[in-house]
């Protein structure tokens, strides 16, 4: 099973491209260094399926919502909705969604392949080939909007000091991320990561985006738990008192700009 495959099994959908997410906003507010032109014969043509079979998910169905890449360029999706194709696609969250219908949430089971069973290696890729899906067969457009809201602070707690379960990746380490829940458990285990990485992994359980504020440089890992929200009478601490006591870090609410994305226009699938 690829990185990307495990990615996609896991109900932590989100957690990796919100990762990349955070690495593009990093990137696009440094100047880079102007970088010649690549030679025209260097460039790749977009990568998009060439054949997908889209279907409502029947309402007395049992399976459970699954998004997987196979060999051959195959993406195969399970009781998958619009809304999650889109989230997945923009790098967004659901309530960063406007202008929305209902039926988006509506569950859908998808068979793709694409152009010449072109693999899909990277979350960059399965973002592109998501976006042509919906653009081709929903006939979706958006615009981008921002605006100031709600945020989260990632700092550290006390200046210069590190959270015992907060220990620097060895090296050699892959970096991974993964957050899973369990009844009224909720499990997080990072390794080799930035602290850019763990802020938009915590974007999710926080319920508003975080801003790495920590001021630390290099790569870490951890592993911790907490309570769900919904979890009743637990014996386990909640999320701000783990990142506070365990790792070194809090949360601290401000202000900051968040980007909306807008439906202009989206369609129920073309036939297939």
């Amino acid at each position: 099973m690829t990185r990307i495959t495990s990615f996609l099994a896991r109900p932590s959908l989100a957690l990796l491209l919100l990762a990349a997410a955070a690495h593009a906003q990093s990137a696009r507010s440094q100047t880079p260094a102007p970088q010649p032109s690549p030679a025209p014969s260097a460039a790749q043509p977009p990568l998009r399926f060439e054949v997908a079979s889209i279907r409502a998910h029947p309402s007395a169905g049992d399976l459970p919502s699954d998004r997987r890449i196979l060999p051959g360029g195959r993406f195969v999706a399970t009781s998958t909705t619009v809304r999650t194709l889109i989230r997945v696609a923009l790098l967004t969250e659901d309530s960063r969604i406007s202008g929305a219908p209902g039926w988006i949430d509506q569950p859908f089971d998808i068979n793709a392949t694409t152009v010449d069973h072109a693999e899909i290696t990277t979350p960059e890729q399965l973002q592109q080939v998501l976006l042509s899906l919906l653009q081709e067969r929903f006939q979706f457009a958006f615009h981008r909007e921002q605006k100031e809201g709600p945020v989260y602070w990632l700092e550290l707690n006390k200046p210069g000091v590190l959270g015992p379960a907060l220990k620097p990746a060895t090296s050699g380490s892959r970096p991974a991320m993964s957050n899973s829940g369990n009844g009224g458990k909720i499990t997080a285990a990072v390794t080799n990561s930035s602290m850019s990485d763990i802020a938009a992994m915590l974007q999710r359980q926080a319920g508003r985006p975080v801003e790495d504020h920590t001021g630390l440089d290099g790569k870490f890992s951890f592993q911790v738990e907490w309570a769900s929200p919904q979890a009743i009478d637990s014996s386990l601490p909640s999320l701000f008192t783990v990142l506070k006591e365990q790792l070194g870090l809090k949360l601290r609410p401000a202000k900051g700009t968040l980007e909306l994305i807008v439906i202009d226009r989206i369609a129920q699938p073309s036939s297939n």
